[in-house]
């Protein structure tokens, strides 16, 4: 195991408060709409600091996107590991995802992602293999509580979760109505003919 010195434990908690700092303010008011010298005094470090670790504003951006998506999943499998009942997690994860897509548009993330192709690629590596485990687990755990057909196979229902998540993440999604968006939901949840036994 490798033990970190003072300085590397100092500069390694000083890039988290960056990364944090610039999370929070980006979510809130997009990149554009955000300074250095703010994210500097958010997180408590000089300008330089930043400069020094992170190059310019869009590698910090880039940075902090990566790290909105990694705790977007924490915070899902932390919905997944609880006592709820397998519905109501669901209904969780599905706000929860609907709260992210809202904040990846105001904090202008996805226009920072789908312009580069590196941290697309990198995202892809970084989240993918998380992801998929999260959804098998999902996936088990409602044919467990038998609120999703056990008779489906695994591949099958990763292959719906997948295409029906994407809908969710278009970012015109968020400009329908409610009864559109209630409508999508019921959908992935019970299909066209509703729950069979």
């Amino acid at each position: 195991m490798i033990t970190l010195n003072g300085f590397e434990k100092r500069t390694k908690a000083k890039k988290a408060a960056i990364i944090d700092a610039a999370r929070e303010l980006f979510t809130a008011r997009g990149i554009q709409g955000v300074s250095i010298s703010e994210i500097a005094e958010r997180a408590n470090v000089s300008q330089v600091s930043i400069y020094n670790y992170f190059g310019d504003k869009n590698s910090l951006a880039k940075e902090a996107f990566l790290s909105f998506i990694e705790q977007a999943i924490s915070k899902f499998e932390l919905i997944l590991e609880g006592d709820a009942p397998f519905a109501e997690k669901l209904e969780l994860i599905m706000q929860d995802k609907s709260d992210m897509v809202k904040q990846v548009a105001l904090s202008h993330f996805d226009e920072l992602a789908l312009g580069d192709k590196v941290l697309l690629t990198v995202l892809g590596e970084a989240v993918m293999d998380k992801v998929t485990v999260l959804y098998q687990s999902f996936i088990e755990m409602g044919k467990k509580e038998g609120a999703i057909n056990p008779a489906i196979s695994t591949e099958a229902a990763m292959s719906y979760l997948m295409m029906t998540m994407s809908i969710f993440e278009r970012p015109d999604f968020l400009t329908t109505s409610d009864d559109y968006k209630l409508g999508m939901i019921e959908l992935f949840l019970y299909g066209l003919v509703g729950h069979r036994d």
